[in-house]
């Protein structure tokens, strides 16, 4: 019966301790979570220099870490347009001083070194770039390549040639595609 007191009477001795530790844990994920930020880096640019791509960003070397700030800093660059939305991301790293790096690994969309139109009849190159134009599809030198205004250019040039008398015209999109730029052509061929 003796064991059976002493184990009743060490419950609220073990329950005391428990209750003690717990502020010493508390404050120990406190301190995790206000880890300083030693460096934010970028890595994977190509085109684009850190300090213009970290001139968007508000986390900073100094201030305490915040994954929530890291996010935004995140949706705040994909929101640029000019990164690959799937494959750029932020990597949280350990510092040496037992802060955290903050890295921001980017693949940069490529852009448009030339489009091309071929095998044009009845209608000139011009006038398929003012119907791009007006629809807001910009296929110029220089732009950031999107390959879904890539394909909504292939319907307005459709629609184009058919209101022309061509609705049977078959559209080919052939897209060259290198490390930072992309060539495309559209070949235009008359079917009756």
């Amino acid at each position: 019966m003796k064991p059976h007191v002493t184990s009743f009477l060490s419950l609220p001795i073990m329950l005391i301790a428990i209750g003690s530790l717990l502020p010493a844990m508390r404050s120990a994920e406190a301190q995790r979570s206000k880890r300083l930020v030693e460096a934010v880096e970028v890595v994977g640019n190509r085109r684009l220099t850190a300090k213009e791509i970290l001139s968007n960003v508000e986390t900073r070397p100094g201030q305490p870490f915040s994954n929530k700030r890291s996010q935004r800093d995140l949706q705040k660059l994909l929101a640029l347009g000019v990164f690959n939305n799937l494959q750029t991301r932020v990597l949280i790293d350990q510092g040496v001083r037992g802060g955290v790096v903050v890295i921001f690994e980017v693949v940069e969309l490529p852009l448009l070194l030339e489009v091309k139109f071929q095998g044009l009849k009845g209608i000139k190159e011009s006038e398929i770039i003012e119907a791009l134009r007006e629809k807001d599809i910009h296929l110029v030198k220089d732009a950031v390549y999107d390959v879904v205004k890539v394909r909504a250019a292939r319907r307005v040039i459709q629609q184009l040639l058919g209101s022309r008398g061509w609705p049977n015209a078959v559209i080919t999109t052939l897209e060259e595609i290198g490390g930072t730029y992309v060539s495309i052509e559209f070949e235009i061929s008359y079917e009756q």
